[in-house]
């Protein structure tokens, strides 16, 4: 694989040939072997305003309901034992607790290098890296490069592509990532999830009238925004602080609704 910036593509944009009958196939596929032409977390947009997200099971993932992202951070805040100079676009990470690693299986992560010494922080996304064993060093190639030289003071953090590893779950501690567009019966699937547009979602009963807006629920239905605060004003057990978006037809009692996912 090349590396580079991520994909991004428009469907049907100014200059493309225009279907009176199109065909968006490729969004609703599944399978155990990644696309070639696509890299995770790679985006496609519909001329609707839909946008989909390429990613990988960790288990399965049910088409109505939304999927949480399950990664954890790759490697944890660790002290740099090779500096890197300004401009470089390499950096060596030291040797820390990590699953074994082949190549360039980190690509669309994020690298976070902290100074040492104050929050000033250069973040930068993740092109690739070499291959290693559990809990050796390796090398990644940022996507830009490096404004401030980094010391044996420095320190980095390493995430890995969020998109790389995504289930329908319940817990309500988990972000979620969007609708999948097919159903997903086991681990190791790549597929797309919807992240922004029109959609359904599984609704809950509150989802009437004036409840307009959506927060996730721990299952990635969804419920209404003032659902998620209890009498006491504290967070409600299954419904969780991140905001989807809000119903554009329909509710609970009616037709669908039909929701605009936000992102």
């Amino acid at each position: 694989m090349d590396r580079g910036i991520a994909k991004v593509d428009y469907v049907q944009t100014k200059g493309a040939v225009v279907s009176n009958s199109p065909n968006w196939s490729f969004i609703y596929s599944k399978s155990t072997l990644k696309d070639a032409q696509f890299a995770l977390g790679d985006r496609i947009v519909l001329p609707d305003g839909r946008e989909f997200r390429y990613a990988k099971s960790s288990a399965a993932c049910l088409s109505g309901q939304g999927c949480e992202f399950t990664g954890t951070g790759y490697v944890a805040i660790t002290a740099f034992t090779v500096p890197a100079a300004v401009a470089a676009i390499l950096v060596s990470v030291p040797a820390a607790t990590h699953a074994a690693l082949t190549a360039d299986a980190l690509r669309g992560g994020y690298a976070v290098i902290y100074d040492g010494t104050t929050n000033n922080v250069q973040f930068r996304g993740i092109i690739g890296n070499t291959a290693a064993d559990a809990n050796a060093a390796f090398t990644l190639f940022l996507d830009g490069p490096l404004t401030e030289a980094v010391t044996t003071s420095s320190k980095i953090e390493v995430f890995e592509n969020p998109f790389g590893a995504v289930r329908t779950g319940t817990s309500v501690e988990l972000a979620k990532a969007g609708v999948p567009a097919v159903k997903i019966t086991a681990a190791d699937t790549y597929f797309w999830v919807q992240v922004k547009g029109p959609c359904w979602i599984a609704p809950q009963a509150l989802l009437t009238g004036k409840q307009i807006g959506g927060c996730w629920r721990h299952d990635g239905s969804m419920d209404t925004a003032s659902a998620g605060i209890d009498a006491a004003n504290a967070q409600a057990a299954n419904v969780a602080s991140q905001y989807a978006g809000y119903r554009i037809l329909g509710d609970y009692v009616g037709n669908g609704p039909l929701f605009n996912l936000q992102g």
